[in-house]
């Protein structure tokens, strides 16, 4: 009787469960997130922010700002017939997640940032115009307390805004 060629149904079993054990290890291992992974998210979101509300700029013809308190911020559309800064509807009002706080700096010059501007009647700190042009500024989040994982938000108001980290772990 020739012996057949090939694996048995428990050999084919064992590498079945050695992989999805080393599947599981990898994926576990990629899912485990540093604390500075929530400001990092956060940063991008505002890059991300800037760069569509500047494309929206561009394709509507209207001027667009951010207007931006320690804690959050809101997208504004400036209204040429009464002069005004309007929210948007189609943009939320953004608020940052407990524990993280935002400060500004508009073309080099540190600004004083509110505990909360938003929803009230002020012209926004950023302006994003139809020219395809935004206000210099470098944006920092971190956390309330000092020591702490920092990201920035830059842009020269001409290229898009880039998110560089400083003290992460």
């Amino acid at each position: 009787m020739a012996r057949a060629h090939g694996f048995t149904l428990v050999e084919m079993l064992v590498v079945v469960v050695i992989v999805g054990v080393l599947a599981g290890a990898v994926g576990l291992a990629g899912g485990a997130r540093g604390g500075a992974y929530p400001l990092r998210e956060e940063a991008e979101r505002l890059a991300r922010v800037v760069r569509l509300v500047a494309d929206e700029a561009v394709l509507d013809n209207h001027e667009y700002g951010l207007l931006i308190d320690a804690g959050g911020y809101q997208v504004r559309r400036h209204d040429a017939h009464s002069g005004r800064w309007q929210p948007v509807p189609d943009w939320q009002p953004h608020r940052l997640p407990d524990g993280m706080q935002l400060s500004l700096a508009v073309e080099g010059s540190e600004l004083a940032l509110p505990a909360q501007a938003l929803g009230r009647e002020r012209p926004p700190q950023l302006l994003l115009s139809s020219a395809a042009q935004w206000t210099p500024f470098s944006a920092r989040l971190h956390g309330r307390r000092d020591g702490g994982p920092v990201y920035h938000v830059q842009s020269d108001g001409l290229n898009d805004p880039q998110v560089s980290g400083v003290g992460l772990p």
